[in-house]
C-alpha cells in the first residue's frame, strides 16, 4: 500500500503575526491577572473563613463516617449569602461526607452562628442532640425517614 505523503502547509506572514500577537497578549494577561490578584489576596485572604470553618468543624468530621449523608440544619436566613457560604464552607470542610440542606437523615449536622439551646432547636425538627462539638457545631441523631 503506499504512502500519500501530505503537502506541508505554509500560513501567510499576517497569520504567523497574528498568532504570535495572540500568544503575547495572553502571556501579558496572565501576568497582570497574577500582579493584581496577589495584593487583592494578602488583603482580603479568607473572606468566607473557609479556614476557620475548617478547624471549627474538625471535632465533626472526625466522629462521622466518611461515607456518611448528613442532613443539614442553621439558625441563618434560607437562601442568605451568610447561609449559602456556611453550608458550602461545611460542605468543602467535610468532603467525601455528602450533606444535604434536609433533616431526614440519621445524623444530621447543625451549623449555628450564635448559642442557643440547640436540643430545643432540635426538637423542633423531632431530631435529638447526640453531641455538642462546641462553637456552633452540633451533631444531631434523627429518624431516617
Amino acid at each position: 500500500m503506499a504512502t500519500v505523503e501530505k503537502p506541508r502547509v505554509e500560513y501567510p506572514l499576517a497569520t504567523k503575526a497574528g498568532v504570535l500577537v495572540a500568544a503575547v497578549l495572553a502571556l501579558w494577561g496572565v501576568l497582570e491577572y497574577f500582579g493584581f490578584e496577589g495584593p487583592y489576596q494578602e488583603q482580603y485572604r479568607d473572606p468566607y473563613q473557609i479556614a476557620a470553618q475548617s478547624a471549627r468543624l474538625e471535632g465533626l468530621r472526625q466522629a462521622v463516617a466518611s461515607d456518611a449523608v448528613l442532613g443539614y440544619l442553621t439558625d441563618a436566613a434560607p437562601g442568605s449569602e451568610v447561609s449559602d457560604s456556611m453550608f458550602l464552607a461545611a460542605q468543602y470542610t467535610l468532603a467525601p461526607r455528602l450533606l444535604d440542606k434536609k433533616t431526614k437523615y440519621r445524623q444530621v449536622v447543625g451549623n449555628f452562628t450564635r448559642p442557643a439551646d440547640f436540643a430545643a432547636i432540635g426538637r423542633q425538627y423531632g431530631l435529638s442532640l447526640e453531641r455538642d462539638f462546641g462553637n456552633g457545631v452540633v451533631l444531631y441523631r434523627g429518624d431516617a425517614r
